[in-house]
């Protein structure tokens, strides 16, 4: 069958423009990357052959990865339908994401147009950008395939044929499989639909860089408009990174390809800096550096990529049904974002230190900064609530998995090592549960608490009971100390804006109020705090990444009931002139934050070495 296809394919390639396709059982869909107006593209595709009157054409909700609802959907417009002989169907729009389409036994062609969204000006739920698109004619074009690809109803398991037509000298950077590629086409297949979601692709003048093990093939794609990065400057530090993993998981890579897209962006209008995972690739939207700082980027950069590679051992291949059995259109939240995000990010760090590309004051520092970071959210709800709610009732609460997170997996890792005598830790579990399951076979999420409990023991149950279950606060010191590490807790008053997304303005260096989780908090209704103001001078101090946490109180800088809270903004009308305008409210509500001081014991415990060194892994 696959050779057939490619037979077929290679046969049918130039009728993009030329003579009709011919319908089979496949999707195949035809984009011409010379042909864009006003940031929109245009698409077409030949349907699989339809049985039905009526179908339904689709696109998602949201994706696996970014635990948002976006509805991509709402960037397709002009949705039509064709039968062979070109004669229109009926189309009926259902919701954001949706189209019926009439007489669907004859459908042959639907045809659409797809807007970017990374030149989405609405500040009412923008796309995470390395979840959208760019269209940047003759220059780059950023593919994340879900927000202008979509699928029918009844038929997400059909093979894919992508057929681009693109500018001379472009080459197309993915993990997908290419069938051909020449100076003006390129064609990519994938098994399904899940598959094009999976894979996103950059077009362009190509900056790349290859790293190769016996078993794995990397790719470096890298856009950067003013140079300062290029693809080998990251190779040389993702080669000893895919190292340091590679001898982490014993000694082989878990994918045999993987693609890492970087977008160095020099946009103002950004919602926020960060990356997204898929199986064999990921992808990256960071602020473009010059060359003086690029060495600070590409230190920036070492968690970042550990975090998202090691995304292909957890959700990817390790996941609960509700990830395996992914609802594009209607998605249902696993308990565990502690395993699929937490465990992840406790892992980025965690595999430096071990594999040397980390000091231990470095992760110390890092340990710290989830620890501060986590007291700023609910830190009596349980973690697996917080992560069944986290698209809608704790969606304000979504971040701390990337902190509280980080910090339950390491919790387990040092209260297994401690258990099993020192012969096993965190990843162990997880390879034995990759061995029952894997990419194809999910576990039952209420199910999950029994299978670790039957490879640790009942005392790590009860951590996950009463710790991630549980509404308790998680007792760092008692369990960071079985390794000799101390933590001192210093509680102080802060006050509370109701949560908020905070992105920068490169032209000004300025932090920038993206979004308020609850603009209608009554501190912030009574100061005037707004979507997108930029943040000038609190209390008569210019307001920097350094001091921006004093600014609603710290251990430092106490705040108490009845201070006077003035704060500077910046904000700018139609034309882009500024105005700076003073808000000021008093203090009416605090509430008790705790600041976080981690050391290493000066003097070790025998078992408290031992413990230690089975985590450093010298056992």
């Amino acid at each position: 069958m696959r050779t057939f296809l490619i037979t077929i394919l290679i046969l049918t390639s130039f009728s993009f423009t030329k003579a009709q396709v011919t319908q089979n059982d496949n999707y195949q869909f035809f984009v011409d990357l010379n042909n864009t107006a006003d940031d929109r593209i245009t698409v077409e595709l030949i349907t699989p052959k339809i049985t039905s009157d009526k179908v339904m054409y689709k696109f998602p909700a949201m994706v696996p990865g970014t635990y948002k609802v976006y509805d991509f959907g709402r960037y397709v417009s002009d949705v039509k339908a064709f039968d062979e002989s070109g004669n229109e169907l009926n189309v009926s729009k259902q919701d954001v994401n949706s189209w019926e389409i009439s007489d669907a036994n004859r459908l042959y062609k639907i045809t659409y147009k797809a807007d970017d969204t990374f030149d989405d000006s609405s500040t009412v739920n923008p796309v995470f950008e390395p979840a959208g698109t760019s269209f940047e004619d003759g220059i780059i074009f950023v593919l994340n395939n879900h927000t202008y690809i979509g699928y029918l109803d009844n038929y997400i398991n059909n093979d894919y044929t992508l057929t681009f037509l693109k500018p001379v000298g472009f080459y197309g950077s993915t993990s997908l499989d290419a069938l051909q590629r020449t100076d003006a086409e390129e064609i990519f297949t994938a098994p399904d639909y899940q598959y094009v979601v999976d894979s996103p692709i950059f077009f362009n003048v190509p900056d790349t860089a290859s790293i190769n093990f016996d078993e794995a093939k990397i790719l470096i794609s890298v856009y950067s408009p003013g140079k300062g990065i290029n693809a080998n400057d990251i190779a040389a530090d993702n080669k000893k990174l895919l190292e340091g993993i590679r001898n982490y998981l014993g000694g082989k890579l878990p994918s045999e390809k993987y693609t890492f897209l970087y977008y160095f962006s020099n946009k103002t209008n950004s919602s926020s800096f960060g990356a997204l995972e898929h199986n064999q690739s990921s992808l990256y939207y960071m602020p473009d550096v010059p060359k003086e700082a690029k060495q600070f980027m590409l230190k920036q950069l070492m968690s970042t990529n550990a975090h998202e590679y090691y995304h292909t051992v957890t959700p990817l291949n390790l996941h609960s049904e509700e990830i395996g059995n992914f609802d594009f259109n209607n998605p249902v939240m696993s308990a565990h974002l502690w395993l699929y995000e937490g465990v992840t990010e406790y892992s980025a760090d965690y595999i430096q230190l071990r594999e040397g590309l980390m000091t231990l004051n470095e992760y110390i520092e890092a340990v710290e900064s989830k620890l501060n970071g986590a007291a700023k959210f609910n830190d009596t709800l349980a973690f697996t609530e917080m992560s069944k709610g986290a698209l809608d009732k704790y969606e304000n609460q979504y971040l701390n998995v990337y902190l509280k997170g980080a910090l339950i997996g390491m919790c387990l890792d040092i209260l297994i090592r401690e258990e099993s005598n020192g012969q096993m830790g965190l990843q162990d579990v997880i390879n034995k549960l990759l061995e029952k399951y894997g990419k194809e076979r999910s576990f039952v999420d209420s199910e999950l608490f029994s299978e670790i409990e039957s490879l640790t023991s009942p005392k790590v149950r009860e951590f996950l009971d009463k710790y991630v279950a549980g509404p308790n606060r998680i007792p760092y010191g008692d369990i960071f100390t079985k390794i000799g590490i101390d933590v001192e807790s210093v509680p102080y008053q802060t006050v509370s804006l109701g949560g908020f997304a905070m992105g920068f303005n490169q032209k000004n260096y300025r932090l920038k109020i993206m979004k308020l989780d609850d603009p209608e908090n009554k501190f912030v209704k009574e100061l005037g705090l707004k979507a997108d103001d930029e943040l000038v001078a609190f209390n008569g101090t210019k307001i920097t990444y350094m001091n921006m946490r004093d600014m609603l109180g710290s251990a430092k800088k106490k705040v108490k009931v009845g201070d006077d809270f003035e704060l500077v903004v910046a904000r700018y009308d139609e034309n882009g002139k500024e105005t700076q305008v003073p808000l000021k409210a008093k203090i009416y509500e605090t509430k008790t934050a705790y600041d976080f001081k981690v050391a290493v014991s000066e003097k070790l415990t025998d078992q408290q070495q031992k413990t230690f060194d089975a985590w450093m892994g010298k056992l």
